[in-house]
Formats: C-alpha cells, structure tokens, sequence
C-alpha cells in the first residue's frame, strides 16, 4: 500500500493515530524502563541484605566448624523462591556448607569464591558475594545465586499491561482522530466533489461551500473566483460561437468556391512569404526616414545643447530600429519559406569578424552590465561559408544572452573541431542569465515561439530569431543546439563546416574578388565628391546630410538617367546607387556605368532596400548597403575606399 495514495482522510487520520501512538509507546517504555531498572536496584539491595543476614547467623559456625549448622543456616533460604543456590567458603577457598533448590539443574554454586565482592548480573542470575566475619576476625565467604524470577515475572506482567493499554489508547486515538480530520478534510473533499462535477458536466455555475475562513477557506474562495472567470470566458467563447455561426452561414453559398480552392490555400503560406518579401520597399521606405531624420535631430540637439529633446529622439529611434528588426526578421523567415533565400559563400578571417562582432554588441553587453568574454583557438583561421547569414546567428544568440543576462557573464568561444569525419567551426555562446527549462526547450527554434508570456512581456522580442538562426545554419549544413538550466544560464553551440559546399554552382565572390574593386578613380575625378542616385528626395536629403558632416561634397540625382549624366560631368570618388527607381532601374545604370570606360574604374556601391547582393558583385558593383543605411557602417566603407585612393596616388 502507498500511503501517498491514499485519500486525505486517511492520511490524517494516520497521522494522527501515528503521532498519538508513538508518544503513548514512548512514555510507556520510558516508565517501563525506570520501573525496571528501579526494581532490579531493588532485588540487588534485597539479596545483599539476605547475605548479610545468613553471613552474620553463620559467622559463628563456622569459626567452630560446625558444618551441620552452617549447612541447616543455608536451608533457611528455602523460604525464598528466588535463591537457587547458596554456599559458604573457608578462608582457604573451600566450600565450607552450600545449598541448592530443588528441582534446579542449572544453578550451583562454584567450587570456590568469586574474587569480587558485592554484587553482579550475570548470565540471567543475580549473584552476591561477601566476606564472613566474626569479631572484625575474617573466617570466610558467604556466596548468594538468585535467578530474578521476581524480575522477570515483573516485566513479563508490565508488558502484558503496556499493550493493552497501548491498543486500547489507539483505538480511542483512532476513533477520535477519525472525527476530527473531518474538520480538515470535508471542506477539501467538498471541493473536490465541486470539482469533479464542474469537470464532469462542465457545468461553471457550480460553486464549493466555504465552511471555515481558514486557508482552505481562501482556497475555496480562489476556486470559486476562478470559476465566475471561466464561466465569463465561457458565456463570451459562446456569444462568439454563435457569431462565427451565424457567419457561416453567410458564408454557405461560397462553400463550392472555396472547396475548389482547397488547393490554393494549401499554399497560402508560402504565398504570404512571397508576398511579404516583395513588399520589402514599402515596409521600409517610412522607416529609414524615421530612423535617418531622429538620428540627423540628436546629432543636432547634441550641437544645439537641446538635451531635453535627446531621451525623446532616442526613443524614437530605438523604435523605429525595433520595427525595422521586426520587419527584417519576418522578411527573411518569409524568404526562407518561398525558397528565395540562398547562401552567399566567400572566404573570410573569423577572427576579424569575432572583432566586428564584439566592437557591434559593445554597448548592447553594457547596457545590463554584463561582461564579454571572448576566446578564440589559435588555429580558427578562415572558412568557406555566408558570411552575412553567420554574423546575423552570432548578433542573434549574443543579443539574447545581453538580453536575458544582468550583471552577468558572456562567453563566446571559437575553435575547429571534427564532427562526423568533417573539419567545422564551432561557435559557444554561454551566459550567466534566467536559463531555460526542458519545457521550454521544446519550442525554442519555432516560429514566433518564446519561453514562456512572462518572459516574452518582461524582455520582448518576436520569438523569431531563434528560428531564422536555425534556418540559417540548417542553409549551410550546420546544426545548433542549446544546454540551459533554470536560474543557471544558458550554452548555445553553432557548428558549421569550415568549408561550406554549394547545392548549385557557386556564383558568388569571395572578399578577394571584392577588395580588387578598392581602386582609385582616375586622377582627374574629384577626390571629395560622391554622387548620390535615388529617387526618394528623404533619402537624397538624408544621404546628403550625412555626407557633409563626413567632410564629403554630396551630389544628388533623382533618377538614372541623371545620375549617368552628373557621373559623366562630376566623375566623383564614389557612386551611392539606389536599386528601385521609375524607368531607368540602378541594375541598368550599373551596367550602364561599368561599360563606360572613363567611368567604369568609379567604386559603385549598392544603397538599397533589395536584398540582392550577387547580383550587384555580378555587375560590378563594389558594395551594398542596405536601407535604413547603418551610418557607422557607411563611414566605415567610404573611409576604406578614401584610404585606399589616397594610397594609390601616393604612389
């Protein structure tokens, strides 16, 4: 039987019983005991004054020798029961006179004197041994052999009355105990029969009776408060059931119509994706507004020493970068879904990117007061693989260990190992933050799937970059796992192949085919000028903008047309081209560009909302950027090119 099956009645009830009996045995063996231990001192002290009695009666006799005296002083003891055996000792340790009972086969007395006096416990006898002396003259010893039948007879008896007393205790415990748990367990198996029905019939109208205001009275109330909140999500559920009913019906005349496009809809996932990443330029286009003109107002306040407006221009713009991440995600899980998603390999420096990535996520790792440790093997080197889809995996795990992670530690360890017989990179996330349950690991890498609500509202997030990560390294023959204890933190580990193998012909660049486009514009071009194509003017004024206070001169043209026209006329450093224009789209004036001979050696970078990369490399283009432009990194790439056309025409 399992006690932690059994019902809360008798449990109490047990324990009770239990608890009553176990105090009731030990007060009554802790009497037992002293009662015993009292009445053996007691038969010890009896027979010592007994042997003092017989050794005074027979001091006499035996200091004349008269043994038949002595021997009828011994059988004096006959009159009592518990003396089996009795002997007196002459000074030279022989028997002088002895006594047996009876009918006693075990007990005799030994053929000479115990050495110590007094007396002792042994072998289920109690014996006593004293000197024999006459006018202070020693003449012998008086030896006693007692087989404590009174002892025995005594606990045998006491026992007898302890178990009695002892079952009749547990049964009146037991009776009473079994009435009053029911002060404890009838309001709880009252609301468990509430339960029951309210399971059974479904019934919410139901409520348990509240007896007592004790705990499990404010249980009952919280269950009661739990039901009127069912039963109002009940009565709204139906209202909308019958809604939907109703609209059913409506709809019954569009049943054919939509059986046949059963097939359609089969597909409307991957459609939606479709739709969403060809809907990148109107997503966008209000965002890198919003963002570029905070950003352009901070830097202005800044100067201004308007640091009131700063906080609320911040705001602003960590929104609006939010939504833009938002979007980003979303169009690239939609990618992914319609299939137009494709892995860009080249070869590059781990260790240069590791770089770019801690110099990126600097401020997101301050921000809780974290701290970032980085540990690179020296033998990482470069690898083959999507260079951008790797840095989006590692900005996605590294962001969420900052962001679950306070005052903590980060870790980000890079080696090369052998997995399944193939040389890989392996990359180790570790933090020091909430950690993850095995529940919630379940869920962890699907789509719009957090830890749990409580998280998601405390921390935010879309629950999406977890799942494009993934995709990301499923893309490249990779596999990701996660190690995570609650309140411990949690061990994210990338592993990719060191050398990423295509599924179509690899028609992409590698960084060495892109930095052969790092030249020098012909000598008679102007060094400071850079020509701005886009027919968005928010996105000319912006580019402008941040190009004079980069110390560049901005030339703006709003359509291709006039951009080969102003190229021809400017020949600047540096061409920042749009993609999506009316008419003459940036692909065109691309090839347009780069068939001319006097402008072909101008650096062409992509500035644009498609995200088409290879494309851009195939044409000729030096670079791509994409919209809201990151400014760092455009001062960056516009720094690079300057340096390297300064270096060339210092030779």
């Amino acid at each position: 039987m399992n006690l932690r099956n059994l019902s809360i009645k008798r449990k109490l009830t047990l324990i009770t019983l239990g608890t009553s009996s176990l105090a009731l045995i030990l007060s009554s063996a802790s009497f037992l005991i002293y009662d015993l231990i009292s009445f053996r001192h007691l038969l010890s002290q009896d027979l010592v004054t007994q042997a003092e009695i017989i050794g005074n009666n027979s001091a006499a006799e035996m200091a004349f020798k008269d043994k038949v005296a002595a021997t009828a002083t011994l059988w004096s003891l006959k009159a009592k029961e518990d003396i089996v055996s009795a002997a007196l000792y002459t000074t030279d340790g022989n028997v002088f006179a002895y006594y047996v009972r009876t009918n006693t086969h075990t007990a005799t007395p030994p053929l000479h004197p115990p050495q110590n006096r007094g007396f002792r416990f042994t072998g289920g006898y109690l014996e006593v041994t004293r000197d024999v002396t006459l006018n202070e003259g020693y003449v012998g010893v008086l030896f006693l052999q007692s087989d404590m039948r009174q002892w025995n007879a005594r606990v045998r008896r006491y026992i007898n009355i302890l178990l009695i007393f002892v079952l009749a205790s547990g049964f009146f415990a037991g009776l009473v105990s079994s009435k009053l748990q029911a002060l404890i367990s009838g309001p709880i198996l009252r609301l468990e029969s509430a339960m029951t029905m309210v399971s059974s019939n479904k019934n919410y109208q139901i409520r348990a009776v509240k007896s007592y205001d004790d705990e499990i009275g404010r249980l009952i109330d919280g269950f009661n408060t739990m039901l009127s909140e069912i039963q109002q999500r009940d009565t709204a559920l139906q209202s909308a059931n019958d809604e939907l009913k109703e609209e059913i019906i409506q709809h019954k005349r569009t049943q054919e119509e939509l059986l046949k496009a059963k097939g359609a809809a089969e597909n409307a996932s991957r459609a939606k994706s479709a739709f969403l990443a060809n809907m990148s330029h109107e997503l966008r286009t209000p965002l890198n507004a919003i963002i570029g003109y905070s950003e352009m107002l901070e830097e202005e306040t800044r100067e201004l020493k308007h640091g009131q407006f700063t906080e609320d221009l911040q705001k602003i713009q960590a929104a609006g970068k939010h939504l833009l991440a938002l979007i980003n995600d979303v169009l690239d899980l939609s990618k992914i879904e319609a299939g137009k998603m494709t892995v860009q390999l080249g070869n590059f420096d781990v260790s240069r990117l590791i770089d770019e990535m801690v110099s990126t996520l600097r401020p997101t790792v301050e921000k809780n007061a974290n701290t970032l440790h980085v540990h690179l093997a020296d033998d990482v080197g470069t690898m083959r693989a999507d260079i951008t889809k790797i840095r989006q995996i590692l900005f996605n795990l590294l962001s969420n260990a900052c962001k679950f992670t306070d005052h903590g530690t980060i870790s980000l360890d890079v080696d090369r190992i052998i997995d399944a017989g193939e040389e890989c990179v392996r990359f180790r996330v570790s933090d020091t933050g909430i950690g993850i349950s095995l529940g919630e690991r379940r869920n962890l890498f699907q789509e719009f799937s957090q830890a749990d609500r409580s998280i998601a509202g405390k921390y935010g997030g879309s629950g999406l970059g977890l799942a494009i990560s993934d995709r990301f390294v499923k893309m490249m023959k990779g596999h990701i796992g996660v190690e995570s204890q609650p309140d411990k933190g949690s061990t994210f580990t990338v592993c990719l192949p060191a050398e990423v193998r295509p599924e179509v012909a690899d028609t992409t660049t590698t960084e060495s085919q892109g930095d052969a486009q790092i030249v020098a514009s012909k000598t008679r071009s102007n060094r400071d000028t850079i020509l701005v194509i886009d027919d968005d003017p928010v996105v000319r004024d912006l580019m402008s903008r941040l190009l004079t206070k980069l110390e560049f001169q901005p030339v703006q043209a709003g359509s291709g047309a006039e951009g080969l026209r102003l190229a021809k006329d400017v020949l600047p450093a540096i061409i920042l081209l749009d993609v999506i224009m009316p008419g003459m789209d940036g692909w065109a004036v691309l090839n347009k560009l780069k068939s001319d001979p006097e402008l072909a050696g101008i650096p062409v970078i992509m500035v644009t909302i498609v995200d088409n990369e290879p494309m851009g490399m195939d044409l000729g283009a030096s670079g791509h950027l994409t919209k809201p432009v990151d400014r760092e990194r455009l001062a960056d790439i516009l720094n690079k090119y300057r340096f390297a056309r300064d270096s060339t025409l210092a030779r």
